[in-house]
C-alpha cells in the first residue's frame, strides 16, 4: 500500500515525483518502459523548461535562440530572454528519471479501480494499492480512461529524423514554426548533425509531411539530407480537459491536454502540471476533495483551454497573416 502512485515518468510523472519528494510524501512512480527508452517529440525547451531544470551538457542537441515562424508571405521572430535547447527525449527522459529519489519501475497498466479508501492499479499479474493515483501516462492515457473521461480532440503529428551537414549555416539555432497549411503547421529542429522535420495537425500523416518537406524554403534548406529515422505521435489541442480529477484521481501533462496548441510545446506544461497534481494529492491528504484542490492548483493553466488555435488562427491563410502580422507588431512575442 502506497501513500501515492504515478502512472508515467516522463516530464509529468518525474515533476509530480519530484515535488512529492520535497513534500516528504511516500510514492510509487511506474513507467511501461525502462529508459533510456524512444519517446516521439519534437525534443523542443523554451527557456523556461531550463529555468525549472538544470540540464547536463551531453543531453542538449542544441541551444535555441527563440522561433522563427513563418507562413506563405510573411516571418515573425521571437527570441528568448535566455537559451533554451534542442533535446534528444531518450538522453532526456532518461536523465529526468534518474532524479526522483524513488527511480521509476516498471509496469504496464492494465487496469485501474478506484474505490472508496483506495485506488487498484493492475498489469494482469500484479496488484498496487494506494490512496491516491497521478496519471501522467500520455495522450493515450489508461488512467483518463479508467475515469471516464474523454478527450474532444487531438491533432497527428509526424516527423523524419534527417542528417544534414552544416545545420547551423541551414538553420541556425531556432526551432523554425510553419504556418504553410490550413489547421495545421511544419516545424524544423536543429540538432548535432541532423534535423527533426516534422507537421501536425487534424488528420495529418505522411502525405502533408512529404509535401511540407517539398515546399520552399523548406526543400532548401534539407537539401542533400538522409532521412534516418520516422516517428508519429498524438497531440492534445484543445487545452487541459474538461474534468482532471475524481475522488482520488488526478490527470497532468499530456494525460491532461497540457499543451499550448500554437507550437505543440507539451514539456513545459508537463512539469508544471505534474507538480501542481502533486501539491493537489498532498492537500487531499489533508483533508481538502481532490478535485477542489486540483482546481485551485491548475488555475494558472487555464488560458490553454482559451487558445482556438487550429481554427481561430490557422483555419484560413487570411487568418495566418493576421496572426503574424500581429506578432511582427509585438516583437515577435507570444
Amino acid at each position: 500500500m502506497h501513500t501515492v502512485c504515478i502512472i508515467g515518468s516522463g516530464p509529468a510523472g518525474v515533476s509530480a515525483a519530484l515535488e512529492l519528494d520535497r513534500l516528504g510524501i511516500d510514492y510509487l512512480l511506474v513507467d511501461r518502459h525502462t529508459f533510456p527508452r524512444p519517446k516521439p517529440c519534437g525534443g523542443v525547451l523554451p527557456w523556461r523548461v531550463l529555468e525549472l531544470i538544470e540540464l547536463p551538457g551531453e543531453v542538449v542537441e542544441s541551444p535555441l535562440r527563440g522561433y522563427r515562424i513563418y507562413s506563405r508571405r510573411s516571418r515573425a521572430e521571437s527570441t528568448f530572454p535566455s537559451p533554451g535547447a534542442s533535446v534528444s527525449r531518450v538522453k532526456f527522459d532518461a536523465y529526468l528519471a534518474s532524479l526522483p529519489e524513488n527511480p521509476p519501475e516498471r509496469l504496464r497498466v492494465r487496469g485501474v479501480r478506484e474505490g472508496e479508501e483506495k485506488v487498484t492499479i493492475t498489469d494482469g499479474r500484479r496488484v498496487i494499492e494506494a490512496e491516491y493515483l497521478i496519471g501522467a501516462d500520455g495522450a493515450n492515457s489508461t488512467v483518463r480512461r479508467c475515469m471516464g473521461v474523454e478527450y474532444g480532440r487531438f491533432a497527428s503529428a509526424c516527423q523524419y529524423l534527417i542528417e544534414v551537414p552544416e545545420v547551423k549555416e541551414r538553420i541556425g539555432e531556432w526551432f523554425e514554426v510553419y504556418y504553410l497549411f490550413t489547421r495545421g503547421y511544419g516545424w524544423l529542429v536543429p540538432l548535432r548533425g541532423a534535423v527533426r522535420a516534422g507537421v501536425g495537425g487534424l488528420g495529418f500523416g505522411r502525405r502533408q509531411l512529404e509535401e511540407f518537406l517539398s515546399l520552399t524554403p523548406v526543400a532548401e534548406k534539407l537539401e542533400g539530407g538522409r532521412v534516418v529515422g520516422y516517428e508519429a505521435h498524438r497531440i492534445p489541442m484543445q487545452g487541459p480537459a474538461g474534468r482532471l480529477a475524481s475522488r482520488r484521481m488526478v490527470l497532468c501533462g499530456d494525460a491532461g491536454g497540457f499543451v499550448y496548441p500554437g507550437t505543440g510545446e507539451g514539456i513545459y506544461y508537463a512539469l508544471l502540471s505534474g507538480g501542481a497534481a502533486a501539491r493537489a494529492v498532498a492537500a487531499a491528504l489533508e483533508g481538502e476533495e481532490l478535485a477542489r484542490a486540483s482546481r485551485r492548483e491548475f488555475a494558472s493553466l487555464e488560458h490553454l483551454r482559451q487558445v482556438d488555435f487550429l481554427e481561430g488562427v490557422l483555419g484560413s491563410e487570411e487568418r495566418i497573416e493576421r496572426y503574424l502580422r500581429r506578432l511582427s507588431k509585438l516583437g515577435g512575442s507570444f
